[in-house]
């Protein structure tokens, strides 16, 4: 994102310049900081604020769809650091992020709902922006998510609101493990690294310009 400077920015206070310094001295300190706030920045405060105009303006059915977008695709996002950018499975990706981080002691019952949270939200919403097979976002039930069944056929409903709870719980804990776990940090290097390449090209080229 580019400022009014023109800047291009990797968070509210760190350029991409800052970024690429951190990851070319090896500074994985640095390097996590800039990234966990990118994350809050770009991610979780959005989904904040719109939970909290849903819940502020009755029926506002627009801000909780939102956030509920932007919720699922933070974990797949997240799941793409977790598991390393060479993982070509999305689903993986997004499952194993989600049981790592976002659940109680392991159960089937838990796993399926964890598998229609990605087949019916992810992929509907990230591909169609629609949730597929009835799903719902509401924030009128107090778990994370509640199976119901119409016609014989299950449905999944989820709180938005407990989900960015859960998210937020998870990435908190990710990154102590990035800080504590070389191989987790590796990962998180490497991917940045091939993420943001023509970012930083094109911060070089701005450079350049300005000289």
């Amino acid at each position: 994102m580019r400022t009014s400077e023109e800047k291009l920015h990797y968070t509210s206070e760190h350029t991409f310049a800052e970024l690429k310094e951190a990851l070319d001295r090896g500074d994985k300190e640095r390097v996590i900081q800039m990234f966990g706030q990118r994350v809050k920045e770009l991610y979780l405060e959005p989904a904040r604020l719109l939970i909290k105009c849903a819940k502020r303006r009755r029926n506002y059915i627009g801000s909780l769809f939102s956030a509920g977008l932007i919720c699922v695709s933070t974990i797949d996002f997240l799941g793409r650091y977790y598991m390393g950018c060479q993982e070509r499975n999305v689903g993986s990706r997004f499952i194993c992020w989600l049981l790592s981080y976002m659940r109680p002691p392991f159960n089937g019952y838990l796993a399926k709902k964890f598998m229609i949270l990605y087949k019916d939200f992810r992929n509907g919403l990230v591909h169609e922006c629609r949730i597929k097979n009835g799903g719902e976002f509401s924030l009128s039930i107090d778990n994370l998510f509640v199976l119901k069944e119409v016609d014989n056929r299950k449905y999944l409903v989820v709180n938005p609101e407990v989900l960015l709870e859960k998210i937020e719980e998870g990435f908190n804990k990710y990154l102590e493990d990035l800080r504590k776990n070389n191989i987790l940090s590796e990962e998180l290097i490497n991917c940045l690294k091939k993420d943001h390449k023509l970012d930083f090209s094109k911060n070089k080229r701005d450079d350049n310009d300005e000289g």
